[in-house]
Order: C-alpha cells, then sequence, then structure tokens
C-alpha cells in the first residue's frame, strides 16, 4: 500500500493532516474501521508521521474482511521507521508497537494462506455391472488399462482391492488446523474478556483519558479481533475438514472375469 507524501509539506500540508488525523481518530473511537483507514491515509498522503501508519495497520486488519497482507506491510515499513533521537514520545511508541505486532499479523497471514480451502472435482461411482465381449484390453472408467488373458472354459476369476483417496488425509490436515484454531479462539478470548473488565473498571464507557488506557483499549480490541478471526476461521476450516475426509472414504473394486463357453465376459464394480 503507497502513500505518496509532497517533497516538501507545506504549512497548509500539515494543516490538512492533523484535520484528517482527529477525524480518524473519532472513527477509531467508534469503530468505524473503513473512515479510520481513509482519514489516517489522507493524513499520511500530506504529512509523514510514524502514528498516521500505527492507525492505518490496524484499520487494514479489523476490516470485514481483513486485508492482512497490507496490515503486515504497513507494520512492516512502521517497524523499519529509523527516529531522530528527539522524536515525539507518541512516534517513539507506535515503532516499539509495529515491532511487536509484526510477528503476530505475519503469523496469521501465513495461516490464513495455508489454509484456503481447496475444492477438488469428485467423480461418481458407477455401480452398474457391464457385460461386454472382450478381445483386446479393456480401459475401466478411472481410466487405467486392464489387460485381461482368458481362463479355461467354466473357470472365473474376482479380485477386489480398497483404494485409498487422498482427499481423505487433505481432509485430516485441514480439520486438525481448524481445531487448533478453535482452540487457539477460545484461549484468545478468554484473555480478551478478562482485559475487558480490567479496562471497563480503569475506562467507564471505553472513554479513556490517558495514554496507558487508551493503550490497554487498543490491546483488548486487538485480541477481540484476533478472537474472531481464529473463531471463525477455526469453525470454517474445521468443518471443511469434515466434508473432504467423508468424500475421500477408501472405496473398493470388484472385478470378475469368467468364460461363458464362447467369449470372456468382464464384469465390475467401482
Amino acid at each position: 500500500m503507497a502513500w505518496a507524501q509532497p517533497a516538501q509539506p507545506t504549512g497548509a500540508d500539515r494543516n490538512a493532516a492533523r484535520e484528517f488525523a482527529m477525524q480518524g481518530i473519532a472513527a477509531n473511537n467508534r469503530q468505524d474501521w473503513p473512515v479510520v483507514l481513509d482519514r489516517f491515509t489522507q493524513a499520511e498522503r500530506r504529512f509523514h508521521a510514524p502514528i498516521h501508519v500505527r492507525y492505518i495497520a490496524i484499520a487494514l486488519e479489523r476490516l470485514t474482511p481483513p486485508r492482512l497482507a497490507e496490515a503486515a506491510e504497513a507494520w512492516r515499513r512502521l517497524s523499519a521507521e529509523v527516529l531522530a533521537p528527539d522524536a515525539p514520545a507518541p512516534f517513539v511508541a507506535a515503532v516499539e508497537e509495529a515491532r511487536r505486532e509484526l510477528p503476530r499479523v505475519e503469523a496469521l497471514l501465513r495461516a490464513s494462506q495455508a489454509t484456503t480451502p481447496v475444492t477438488t472435482p469428485v467423480t461418481t461411482p458407477v455401480t452398474t455391472p457391464v457385460t461386454t465381449p472382450v478381445t483386446t484390453p479393456v480401459e475401466n472408467t478411472t481410466s487405467q488399462t486392464v489387460s485381461v488373458q482368458t481362463p479355461p472354459p467354466g473357470d472365473g476369476n474376482v479380485t477386489t482391492r480398497t483404494v485409498a483417496n487422498p482427499l481423505r488425509t487433505v481432509g485430516f490436515v485441514v480439520g486438525g488446523v481448524g481445531v487448533a484454531a478453535l482452540i487457539g479462539g477460545a484461549i484468545t478470548g478468554v484473555m480478551a474478556g478478562s482485559a475487558f473488565s480490567d479496562l471497563e473498571t480503569a475506562c467507564p464507557n471505553r472513554q479513556c483519558s490517558n495514554a496507558a488506557d487508551l493503550a490497554r483499549r487498543d490491546d483488548v480490541d486487538t485480541l477481540s479481533g484476533v478472537t474472531n478471526a481464529l473463531l471463525i476461521g477455526g469453525g470454517v476450516l474445521a468443518a471443511t475438514g469434515v466434508v473432504l475426509a467423508i468424500i475421500g472414504a477408501p472405496r473398493t473394486e470388484t472385478i470378475q472375469v469368467g468364460f461363458n463357453g464362447r467369449d470372456l465376459v468382464l464384469g465390475g464394480r467401482f
């Protein structure tokens, strides 16, 4: 996500950036994340400040759906910022927060990319017995070539085998990831509940008066967002895993070869 700033910000640029930032903070207080993203993006385009990038990263993660790749990029840019020795304390705090948040958001991004469900076409099994005179090799419904040798008159041969389906393994893996995400969501939910109780005591009606309480409120919001993402994503993955495991159950193939006195007869169930 690019934010082009003027080469030499003017006084008008600084005033406009300040006004957009104030509107963004008001939107943040009411958790209107699209407006937060727009206002702080406008502010950053006019005058660069680490605190602008911080709010942009938070809004990107809390959008519906979250834009995790762009959020990680914003935290990464902020974490690499080199500040002057006399930089304001809020700027220093924003850079330190970015260095803490970047590994967490990158881990969420990797998990979302690794667990995207894959839809695999399923071929409907054919169960109608087929009786056909055979004089050459025959292909079955799974495109496997079966070479048949004529047995002596009156004899027959039945072959049964169980064929594994890779969808079953995929289902177990996806389901396991979903269960792990649900457990993680339950843990972060407990943490968010405890932190919210403390925040209610310090900030009645979520109205905080000092920087420490504001930071604590942001932590509660972050935990709530992570909890929702883990619970929703975990539920979807667990359900997908169950479906894939059911669809991928092993199947049995039976091939019968017999001789009716004149022609070779091949029948089967797949």
